[in-house]
Formats: C-alpha cells, structure tokens, sequence
C-alpha cells in the first residue's frame, strides 16, 4: 500500500479545496481529542499545515496521484427501468438486422440505446468490464457519441486511480493510457502516469510524462506568473530530477541544468543554490564552487554549513588564507561549533603534513601548532610537531615534543622508537 499523506492522514482528496480541507481537520481534531490523543493530534495537524501552505502543498502533490473528478453521463431514456433480462434480449436481433442493412439507421440508433441502456445497469452494479464493452460496442457504431466517449474515459481513470491506491501500477498505468489515447489532453492523467511510471522503475516512460506535465505547469505560469502554486510546482519538480540525477544516475550535467532551472522562477532559491555549489565541488571545479558559494554567503551570510563549504572550496582551489577566514567568521558566529572546529583541525592537519613533505618545515610547524588550540593534550599532534622539528634537525625541540607525547601517552610506542633513534644518532 501507498504511504501514508497529507490526504489520507486528512481523509481526503487531493484537490480538495481549502474549505474541505479545513473541515476534514476540524472534524478528526473533534474525533481525536488533542489532549487524550496528543501524537495522533500532531500528525493531523502536520498534515493540514502541509495543505495549507502552497510550497509545502506542491511538495506534498508533486507525488500524490491526481483524483480526476467527473460522472458517467445517461439520458434519460437511456436510464430505463425495463427489466435487465429484456435489455439483453433486443440486441441479438438488432444486431442481425444491422448485418443485413448497414445503412439502417433506425436500427443502428436503437441498438445503441440498447447498448447504453445496459451499460446502465452494469454500472449500477458495479459490472465495469461489462460496462466497458457496451460503451466500446456504441463507439464502433457511432465513434463520436459523446456519453459513451466520456463513460469510458471515467471509468478508466477511476479504476486507474482505484489499482494506484492499492499500489497496483502496472493495471493503474494500464487504464490511465487507456484513458489518455482517447483524450491526450487531461493533465491530471499524465500527471498520475508520469508518478506510476516512476514508482514501477519505468524510467524512459516516466521521463515521456513528466516532460508532458512540466509542459503544462509552465504553459499555466506563463499565463498566470503570480500563481504560488504552480511556481512551487515546478520548483519542486526541479529538485527531485535534480536530486535523482545525482542520486540515482551520478549525472552532475543533468542535476546542474534542474537547479539553474529552478532559478529560473526563484533566483534566491537556497536549495537550488546550495545544490549547484556542492555538485561542483563534488566534479573538483572548485573556482566555480567558490564563486556559487560566496553568492550564498552574500544572501545568506549567517549560514555556518555555507561558511563551511566555503572554506573547502576555497582551499582545495589553492585559497589557503580565504579558506580559514571563512572559518574563522563561521566560528565567531558559533564559537562552539563541532562542524567547523572539525574542518579546521583537519584543515591545518593536511596543510601541515604536505608543507613538510615538501620540507617546508616551519610553515609546517605553523599549522600543526594551530592545532594545539583545539587538542592542546593530542599525542597525535604533539607526535606530528616532533616530527616535524626532527626532520629540521631541531633535536632538542623534538625531543622535548616525543617526551610530552609519552607523559600523554606513556606506551606510544612511535614517541619511543623516535626517541630512541635519536640516542643511536647521538
């Protein structure tokens, strides 16, 4: 079964209007006491400020199958109360005469009343296959024989809508192209498609369809730009192909064009922006990182993850002193910040460790001693410092490093293979 939604938490459609939805949440609060029910409580009430909202009601519908609203269309003389047994009888003879005379058209028009006429009772009782084959007989006379047309149509969206809920996709995708090469222009239906199809793992045909609906999402906000709903819409669209893209398929290119496509419509849209910046940190294009991050900090200059990513951006692109003043203005933000703290220990480490590799020895010292701020009683640390003074030839500086290194951690045994390879040297 599908999971729980803001819908069936609420007991309602989607489509539903705003006074529907304010009705449905009335009555289950009055049915579940908040008091004597406060978890049930909270769950109703998430989901009717889900409803309520336009950007979190376009996150909520952009996978929830449309509901298309609609009826099965009789005339009168078609809703007849003969017995059903006589209905069945007249067309085997009407049928006949048909055969004979083509051109009859008396004898057409009556059996596809007759027709009609039984499709009634099949839906009265709920008999849709049989209802089906009526309306499809009463088309292959008559193919453009409205009531027909639109019965058959309903009926395939229903049952289409009806095997969704119960998580059967591949009958729901079934009857809705049923349902959409008789009328290619319902949207709701090729909303519902573009979500089985993605749900069955249908990837080629849910692309079809989600193209299809992104279409007719811009077409509506291009007559109507202020329209929150379908604004949202498409924004929310853009980032789950953007996420899946980078999710699912490891297509940055594709994940990059959803985002940009997203600012677009909202050009301060921190998702999109903080998306753009950190795929192209993941594809190591780290000039273009940072300048998608520093638009980031100028919009949002308080944002610790931002000021973060910043500094790595900035320090992998060759940036070393821009790198830690980001850092260091993320800190003064938050003083106690773990991420940062994180980033800057691990930032000075690596920086420490190739300076001396290249036996740039005490802009190595620096940085391992910038650490000691941090891990003031690290072995490792002091470890790296004696290190670092023993391949300058400091041998007093080191030693007196390796010796705090074992009152930290008496059974080091690399302090102690270190000190004792300095008295050999001796």
């Amino acid at each position: 079964m599908p999971e729980q939604n803001a819908y069936r938490i609420l007991n309602i459609r989607k489509g539903s209007t705003e006074k529907e939805i304010k009705q449905a949440y009335v009555d289950l609060v009055k049915k579940y006491d908040p008091e004597l029910h406060t978890e049930r409580f909270m769950v109703i009430q998430q989901a009717y400020e889900k409803l309520r909202d336009p950007h979190k009601r376009a996150r909520e519908d952009i996978f929830t199958c449309n509901f298309v609203h609609g009826e099965f269309s009789f005339s009168q003389e078609e809703q007849s109360d003969k017995p059903e047994a006589e209905i069945r009888q007249q067309p085997k003879l009407l049928e006949e005469n048909l055969r004979n005379n083509p051109n009859d058209e008396v004898a057409k028009r009556e059996l596809i009343l007759c027709y009609m006429q039984l499709s009634w009772k099949c839906v009265n009782k709920k008999l849709w296959a049989e209802a089906i084959e009526q309306w499809t007989k009463v088309l292959n006379l008559e193919p453009t024989h409205l009531r027909a047309k639109n019965n058959i149509i309903y009926s395939y969206i229903t049952l289409g809508y009806s095997y969704s809920m119960h998580g059967l996709n591949v009958e729901a995708i079934d009857f809705w192209e049923r349902a959409l090469q008789m009328n290619p222009d319902n949207p709701d239906v090729v909303h519902n498609l573009a979500i089985a199809c993605e749900q069955n793992g249908e990837k080629t045909r849910a692309e079809k369809y989600w193209a299809a609906i992104l279409k007719h999402w811009k077409f509506l906000l291009d007559r109507n730009p202020e329209d929150e709903y379908i604004k949202y819409c498409i924004i929310e669209f853009h980032k789950h192909h953007g996420g899946k893209a980078l999710d699912v398929s490891k297509d940055s290119v594709s994940a990059l064009e959803q985002y940009r496509e997203i600012l677009k419509i909202s050009p301060n849209d921190f998702d999109a922006l903080y998306q753009i910046a950190a795929t192209l940190m993941e594809e190591q294009k780290w000039d273009e990182a940072v300048e998608e991050f520093k638009k980031l900090n100028r919009s949002y200059p308080k944002n610790i993850e931002v000021l973060n990513l910043l500094g790595w951006a900035l320090l992998n692109g060759g940036q070393v002193d821009g790198a830690f003043n980001s850092w260091r203005r993320a800190l003064a933000i938050d003083p106690k910040n773990y991420s940062i703290k994180d980033s800057l220990i691990r930032a000075h480490l690596s920086l420490g460790k190739k300076l001396r590799e290249s036996a740039l020895y005490t802009p190595a010292l620096v940085h391992f001693k910038a650490l000691l701020k941090f891990l003031p009683k690290s072995a490792e640390i002091h470890f790296e410092i004696g290190t670092t003074y023993l391949m300058r030839g400091d041998y007093r500086s080191a030693l007196n490093e390796f010796n705090i290194v074992l009152e930290l951690d008496p059974r080091n045994k690399l302090a102690k293979k270190a000190i004792s390879d300095m008295k050999m040297r001796r």
